[in-house]
Parts: C-alpha cells; structure tokens; sequence
C-alpha cells in the first residue's frame, strides 16, 4: 500500500504545520521538511480532494506561490499550483492511471500543452520554469507521483534534490 495524502510546498518564515490555513489540506500531518530558501514540503494525510483550494487559501496566508499534489495510494493524483495573486495551474500526475484505474475523467490536455500552462504559472510565480523537467513530470504514463511532484519542485527550482 503506498502513499494516501498531500504533498504540499509553500514558502514560509514559519513552520507550515504551524499555519492554520494547512489545515485545509488535512489535520494529519506526517512530516514538514525544509527544502531551501524557506520553501518547505509538507506531508499532509488529507481529506479533501481538491488540492486547488488548499492552495489558494495557503498562498494568499504565505504570500508566496504553492503547488500541492493530491497522492492516491503512490498511484497518481491531481497537481495544482496558485500564487497569491490568483493565478493557477492544475494537471494530474500519472494521467493514465488516474483515468484508467481511479476513473478521474480525462481532460484531453497533452503533456506539452500541460508543461506549457506550467511554464505560464511559473512566470505569474516568478519562478523560473525548466520545460523537459516539466514534460517529464506531466507524461501522462510516468509512475511514481511523489517523485513526480519533485520534479516539479526541481523545474521551479524550489528544490535541487
């Protein structure tokens, strides 16, 4: 059995499981590690699942980008980023098992159209965007979504590890 919860990266001064906002995500939380630069990934057993929303409300309370990932049994899930002046992005990690084995509908949106809208946030985030890690993270027929969700942490460069 893998992994069921939320990834969630934000940039704060304080501990994320210190925000209140993070509640949105879940009450559980496994773990918060620090990345650099203030940004942290937190480890959220969540019950929501719309990772959109968490997102908004937590980069309106950091003042900074978020991206947020919904993983479902370390299978797929869905990814979706805001800023705190309203810009956002949403895709699904591992599309092809979301659709094919969690019945998640298909949104027809190709890899290089997804990594494209990416690369549009990113901008809107004033973050830099590398467009092959992107793509690879958004193949529809890549596994792994935790590691998914670092490559986009990487192609941001939110993260180097």
């Amino acid at each position: 059995m893998g992994y069921w919860g939320y990834l969630v990266a934000a940039k704060s001064d304080v501990p994320l499981d210190s925000l209140p906002e993070l509640s949105i995500f879940g009450d559980d939380y496994a773990r918060v590690e620090p990345l650099q630069d203030g940004w942290q990934v937190a480890w959220i057993a969540g019950a929501e699942d719309d990772p959109l929303t968490g997102a908004v409300h937590l980069a309106k309370a950091t003042g900074s980008p978020v991206l947020a990932a919904l993983i479902l049994d370390s299978d797929c899930g869905p990814v979706a980023a805001a800023t705190p002046a309203g810009a956002t992005w949403q895709a699904t990690l591992a599309k092809s098992m979301a659709v094919n084995s969690y019945e998640m509908p298909d949104d027809g949106i190709t890899p290089s159209a997804a990594a494209a809208s990416f690369a549009l946030w990113t901008q809107a985030a004033g973050l830099p965007a590398d467009q092959p890690l992107s793509t690879q993270a958004l193949d529809p027929d890549a596994k792994a979504p935790e590691r998914l969700f670092t490559l986009l942490l990487q192609a941001t460069s939110i993260t180097n590890r």
